[in-house]
């Protein structure tokens, strides 16, 4: 099946996915289905639903035919320690759980014998608005998953907060109601006058009847801001993104034949700011929702540094820039998706070259800090003062003083993507005597590697991650 018929079939079935949701009913009789619908793209090993509520927590878990009890209690052991992550328990027995095993099943292609350390486990906590978290979905892919499968598995679990969020406001609801019925029973049986009774039960079925107007009016808000943002992302992503492709191949092909060099030339930077601003955007919007995909790994910290140097060679040369690195000896590794790290770095050293003057000096540093690695960018620009150092990392903010054009994203994007390392970044300058901008990235800890989102005021950056479980975990 060629991409473009996968994506056609996807849409096919998200539309489908989204008809169960939206005549929910129960979890065991919903979730199974929409299984089997995502399944005829993208082959599970299993599925586990975790819900908590009320301080305690109960597990769906939907397992493949054949699977054996100890890769079961595995996989269960791995969102519970995942979702202790998430809300910040010290451990999953510290809350008490209820469990349901085995509710159904679904078919999947033929199992493979190999180690649970190389099954790809997502993890997708469900996390409705800028609330906390109150349950966690774990799928386990038969096969790698790439980034459009991670979109997918995304898009249904958005759409399987909403409904379990519409469900527990309904059930809260009709909670109320009830006992609004037991006080009207009561107060007969106290010898309550029968006017008092008739204005207490008028007043509190007025009141739930707002409430769940309210409800309902939110709830069509926050589906047509989802709607719009879905639309935005959609035209950016394809209808933006497909003809710069075309004008960047063709600039290419006449960049090697030699015509109008400096037209091409200047056609080509255009086209790539473009692609980098658009690139901005669907990270940004990735961070906002909470869907930014990472890929952790254990890396090199020398090698991302140097790296990053190779990149900016030539705008050093072109500004007379003198661009240096500093790399602790016998570092340990850094456990993260180098790519993301890379763009952070990037991000930061773009900025400095763009405040640095001519003949001025940038230095990278990346040393151990305790069980985390600490990455430093450092210029000799013109700093930054104390006011604007509090924004710094805030999106679309940008400073009066600055003299160079730019969306207000990039250090907005970096803070959003160290977040969702579990890091910190922060800036450190005095105006007037340059300035140096710090991140940290946990060290690889070879015993249990799984990432889980770190809760970020600005960005809610609680989303999609890539979770592996290492052997004997």
């Amino acid at each position: 099946m060629s991409s473009r018929e996968q994506a056609h079939r996807r849409l096919e079935d998200l539309y489908e996915i989204s008809r169960l949701f939206a005549s929910f009913e129960n979890v065991e009789q919903t979730f199974a289905p929409v299984l089997e619908i995502a399944t005829r793209t993208l082959p599970l090993q299993s599925a586990i639903l975790m819900e908590s509520e009320g301080g305690r927590s109960k597990i769906n878990l939907w397992p493949s035919e054949g699977q054996d009890s100890e890769h079961t209690r595995a996989v269960k052991e791995h969102v519970e320690a995942a979702y202790a992550y998430l809300v910040g328990a010290a451990s999953a027995e510290s809350r008490g759980r209820s469990q349901r095993a085995g509710i159904s099943e679904w078919p999947r292609p033929a199992g493979t014998a190999e180690d649970l350390a190389q099954r790809l486990l997502i993890v997708i906590p469900l996390v409705v608005a800028h609330r906390p978290p109150f349950g966690a979905l774990q799928l386990e892919g038969a096969q790698p998953l790439d980034k459009t499968d991670l979109i997918f598995v995304n898009a249904i679990a958005n759409q399987l907060a909403i409904a379990l969020d519409r469900d527990r406001a309904w059930r809260s609801d009709i909670t109320r109601r009830e006992h609004a019925e037991q006080g009207r029973t009561q107060a007969e049986a106290e010898g309550a006058t029968a006017a008092e009774e008739r204005v207490a039960a008028e007043s509190s079925r007025d009141k739930y009847e707002a409430l769940a107007a309210e409800n309902a009016r939110l709830y069509e808000q926050a589906q047509q801001a989802v709607r719009v943002r879905e639309q935005i992302l959609a035209i950016v992503s394809h209808d933006l993104r497909s003809p710069l492709g075309t004008i960047l191949m063709s600039t290419e092909v006449l960049a090697k034949k030699g015509t109008f060099p400096q037209a091409v030339g200047r056609i080509q930077r255009a086209a790539e700011r473009m692609r980098r601003l658009i690139e901005d955007l669907l990270d940004f919007a990735s961070i906002e929702v909470g869907c930014l995909a990472i890929k952790r790994q254990p890396q090199d910290p020398g090698s991302i540094l140097q790296e990053t140097l190779s990149s900016f060679e030539g705008v050093a040369q072109d500004k007379g820039l003198q661009l240096t690195a500093d790399v602790e000896p016998h570092l340990p590794k850094v456990f993260c998706d180098r790519d993301r790290i890379l763009q952070v770095l990037s991000n930061l050293v773009s900025n400095s070259a763009e405040v640095t003057a001519e003949g001025g000096h940038i230095s990278l540093r990346v040393e151990a800090r305790g069980q985390e690695l600490l990455f430093a960018v450092s210029d000799d620009g013109p700093g930054i003062s104390e006011e604007d150092v509090t924004h710094l990392f805030e999106r679309y903010w940008r400073s009066g003083e600055a003299e160079y054009q730019g969306t207000g994203l990039g250090l907005a994007i970096a803070k959003g993507i160290v977040s969702a390392h579990g890091g910190l970044i922060w800036a450190e300058s005095v105006l007037g005597r340059g300035a140096t901008l710090l991140f940290t990235v946990p060290a690889a800890d070879e015993t249990l590697l799984f990432t889980a989102p770190v809760a970020d005021a600005a960005f809610s950056a609680q989303g999609l991650h890539d979770t592996r479980l290492a052997k004997g975990a």
